[in-house]
């Protein structure tokens, strides 16, 4: 296995950068993905502009942020893949929070209890005849009326990695655009911090312990909230 950590050393010491930034992205191959989808993520909830940002900018800043700061960074190639992970965080917190409009004060542990709560509030949701998803509610004349005009179906890869994380029929998904569009919903309608270790665990590549120490949470309450994300979608999908 290649040492990493040897060849960074090396690499900077003779600063060849670019080496150093592809060094780098093998040490952390799902660095990309996490922050190409959690841009659009944010642009799709109406947090920061669509299209101002682009993924390819923000892991250059990352990729340079552990550059000029590699003294300080940890000596084993797990730890430093943690690291760039929490840099990747830092940035985009930032920006997410520079765009948004307002930002609340409040513990990451009490969002994550908060957002535990809320899914048991998830907004009953069917398929009709025409295919179309349709919130289910109590109306005198049984009318459903659609939740919203048009639903944005997620990105093909990404989709993938949602379907075989979360536990559900590929074939069954996959041929169906309503279903396809469902999956889309339950995922844009996950709660925001809840979302984010979702994120890190399939675009992201991560382990639940490396995602722990990513987010700064206990294993236990990452592994708990993954594994109700996960019995969420597969209660839709049985």
């Amino acid at each position: 296995m290649t040492d990493h950590i040897a060849t960074l050393k090396n690499q900077k010491a003779h600063a060849d950068q670019r080496a150093f930034f592809f060094t780098l992205e093998e040490i952390a191959p799902g660095l990309r993905s996490y922050i190409r989808q959690r841009l659009r993520s944010a642009e799709r909830r109406g947090l920061i502009p669509a299209g101002l940002y682009a993924p390819d900018d923000v892991m250059d800043d990352v990729l340079l942020a552990a550059y000029e700061g590699f003294d300080a960074l940890p000596d084993d190639a797990g730890q430093l893949r943690v690291r760039l992970f929490q840099l990747a965080d830092e940035r985009l917190d930032a920006i997410i929070a520079q765009e948004a409009w307002h930002q609340r004060a409040v513990r990451l542990e009490d969002i994550l209890a908060e957002e535990m709560r809320m899914m048991d509030e998830i907004p009953q949701m069917t398929v009709d005849a025409d295919g179309d998803i349709v919130l289910v509610e109590e109306l005198d004349d049984a009318e459903i009326e659609p939740p919203e005009p048009e639903i944005v179906l997620l990105e093909d890869s990404f989709e993938d990695e949602i379907i075989e994380a979360m536990g559900v029929e590929r074939v069954k998904v996959k041929a169906d655009e309503a279903q396809r569009a469902l999956l889309a919903h339950l995922y844009d309608h996950l709660p925001e911090q809840s979302r984010i270790l979702l994120d890190l665990w399939t675009r992201g590549r991560l382990t639940v312990e490396e995602i722990a120490q990513v987010r700064g949470l206990e294993v236990e309450q990452v592994r708990a909230i993954l594994e109700r994300i996960r019995a969420e979608f597969q209660r839709w999908f049985e």
